[in-house]
């Protein structure tokens, strides 16, 4: 299996992570069984790489600490100062950065693909390069970091004030840091000089990491994935953190203010951001615009309050409005913006899921949320969702939200009241099980193969199902495993809402099709788990230990159905239920073989205790039942 190397090792991006004007140096990896041997080949060549990527798509990460620890040891010596060594898969990412010159690294974990985009931009296209279009990256991409990034101000610094005034830098630069005047957002910036066709988008951004990198301004793009991080997780942070998470300054300039401010004893002292003027870390028009940063972006209690910034320029107004949902549910954001007939994208992220709608003067035209669009991706959003932060930009849409599957075919009105009826029958439903939505569901033999004919009634109405109720059905039956919760369930399947999900449950509980298991595993492994601690203070951790394994081989022998359970060194039992999802065991299953081995268990137990210690165990751990 052969290194791979991309575009003849070398790829340039426009919104490269730190590089501008130099090629990225990249090498891209399939993992397999040769993998460490690969990488270290790479390294005894003793050459350095911006970005080396392990697709890992076929293998997923099932690879073990080993292997991560023996990469990382690799990559302090493949990578650049800020270079990333990345396991990448469909859905998601791990990243090892080189930090420091001395080779530091932080280990970075992005749960969803949209998350690397935020992180960097560049890396995203390179991994859309990698993996095709079926990573999906650049379509389900966050628009909240299009917000910090282009309601950001560029401010130049004392070189770049010279560079302004003198004509030695080539056109393109000039025509920058003409616009650049300390006051204007990027996306005024970004208006004037496009509108005519001077240059695009990526031309301009590119210019600017180019200024940037020469310190003709201060840097802007550093600090997007923060405020990011900091804004979508309601997470308050120091003005100190922000200082260097944006690499206004580094930590050795922090530090030196600090021990500056806490040893300005009979002097004046001045705050972080004035102390850092007064050094000429900053101008009085950054640390302006970083106290707004840290008002806007990093304020717990305000952070859920709806918030806009408003840029105008000569052309147009551009506006972006930001904020979490709790204070204001779905159906008033998107009441708001129709009463404002505002045109633009909303966009709204929760734990991975992106809900996408397309308004066109206060209209309500397009809506996608994930694989589900139209009429139902509204519906779903406005009956379910309930947290998650929005981003509202005036811009062109996306073409996948462009798309004609995704036109409405009712009005706004119409679809809140849709939203409505879903959220109480869906209540309904969730009632009649155990946990509600956290309830897991055990398919039950459909015998009679109800699932196959088309005879079904609806249990409510009394009127027949339809061909695609008893689809859904089928689908969700067949994918039920007696462990998943119902909520995860319907997540995995993807293309069917919650309340589709709910009728579809409603109707297999009435034919007896699924049930609701009333036990969860919790219970009857906690009281398993005390009578061995109860027994251990007995007879000792090994001979304890020895008793606990002789129980589960004594039930379960050496089957797959062992591999659900563990011991560990202190005795204590657990229960791996993805290896029982894998050994295809349900819920019911799982909990009847772990009273088998207890009841094993106890029965070696009575060959080392007297009658009396053991019945007074298991008595004080269910007398209470």
């Amino acid at each position: 299996m052969a290194i791979q190397p991309i575009e003849e090792q070398t790829r340039k991006f426009a919104q490269g992570k730190d590089q501008d004007t130099a090629s990225e140096k990249v090498f891209a990896f399939t993992y397999g069984p040769a993998f460490l041997d690969e990488l270290g080949a790479l390294s005894q060549k003793k050459e350095t790489y911006d970005v080396v990527i392990v697709d890992a798509t076929k293998s997923g990460f099932l690879f073990t600490t080993e292997v991560l620890l023996e990469s990382a040891r690799h990559a302090r010596n493949l990578l650049t100062v800020q270079g990333a060594l990345l396991f990448v898969k469909q859905d998601k990412a791990v990243a090892l950065v080189r930090e420091t010159v001395m080779g530091s690294l932080s280990l970075h974990i992005f749960d969803r693909l949209a998350e690397l985009y935020d992180y960097s931009p560049s890396l995203a296209q390179l991994i859309q390069t990698i993996l095709g279009s079926a990573a999906g990256i650049l379509e389900e991409s966050t628009d909240l970091a299009d917000q910090v990034l282009m309601s950001s101000i560029p401010v130049l610094t004392s070189f770049g004030i010279k560079l302004k005034g003198g004509v030695e830098s080539h056109r393109r630069r000039n025509l920058v840091l003409g616009a650049i005047d300390n006051y204007t957002p990027l996306s005024t910036i970004s208006q004037r000089l496009t509108v005519d066709g001077t240059m695009n988008l990526d031309e301009l951004v590119e210019e600017l990491r180019s200024l940037e990198q020469v310190r003709a301004i201060f840097p802007i793009f550093p600090k997007v994935p923060f405020l990011v991080h900091c804004f979508r997780n309601k997470i308050p942070f120091k003005f100190s953190e922000y200082l260097t998470s944006s690499r206004l300054l580094s930590q050795d300039q922090l530090d030196e203010l600090l021990f500056e401010q806490q040893n300005s004893r009979g002097k004046t002292r001045l705050n972080l951001g004035a102390l850092a003027v007064a050094k000429t870390y900053l101008s009085t028009r950054q640390l302006e615009i970083a106290l707004q940063d840290q008002a806007f972006y990093g304020q717990g209690g305000e952070a859920d309050k709806v918030k806009i910034v408003a840029n105008s320029s000569e052309q147009s107004q551009v506006q972006s409005l930001v904020g979490h949902l709790g204070t204001t549910d779905p159906s008033g954001v998107l009441q708001s913006l129709a009463n404002n007939r505002e045109s633009g994208v909303l966009s709204v992220e929760y734990k991975g899921q992106q809900f996408r709608a397309l308004f066109e003067q206060g209209k309500l035209t397009h809506a996608k949320l994930g694989k589900i669009k139209s009429d139902d991706a509204v519906v779903e959003f406005v009956s379910v969702w309930r947290e998650g932060i929005f981003v509202f930009i005036q811009r062109q849409p996306p073409p996948d939200l462009s798309d004609t599957a995704c036109q409405l075919t009712k009005p706004l009105d119409k679809l809140l009241l849709d939203g409505a009826l879903a959220t109480d029958n869906v209540e309904v439903v969730w009632k009649k099980l155990p946990k509600g939505a956290n309830s897991p569901l055990e398919k039950m033999p459909d015998s009679q193969n109800l699932l196959q004919g088309s005879n079904l009634q609806d249990p409510q109405t009394k009127t027949p199902c339809t061909a695609e109720e008893i689809e859904t059905m089928r689908l969700l039956w067949k994918d039920l495993d007696g462990l998943t919760p119902i909520s995860k369930t319907i997540d995995n399947l993807e293309t069917i809402t919650t309340y589709q999900a709910a009728m579809a449950v409603d109707r297999l509980l009435h034919y007896g099709l699924v049930s609701a298991p009333q036990m969860g595993i919790a219970g009857p492994l906690e009281k398993f788990q005390e009578i061995a601690h109860l027994a251990q203070e007995k007879i000792g951790l090994d001979r304890n230990f020895v008793l606990l394994r002789l129980g589960l081989q004594g039930t379960q022998g050496y089957s797959v159905k062992t591999r659900m359970f563990s011991i560990g060194t202190a005795g204590e039992i657990g229960v791996d239920l993805a290896a029982a999802r894998q050994a295809g065991l349900s819920l019911s299953l799982v909990i009847k073989n772990l009273e088998d081995w207890q009841v094993k268990y106890i029965e070696y137990l009575s060959h080392e205790l007297d009658r009396d210690t053991l019945r007074s165990i298991v008595f004080t751990v269910h007398k209470d039942q």
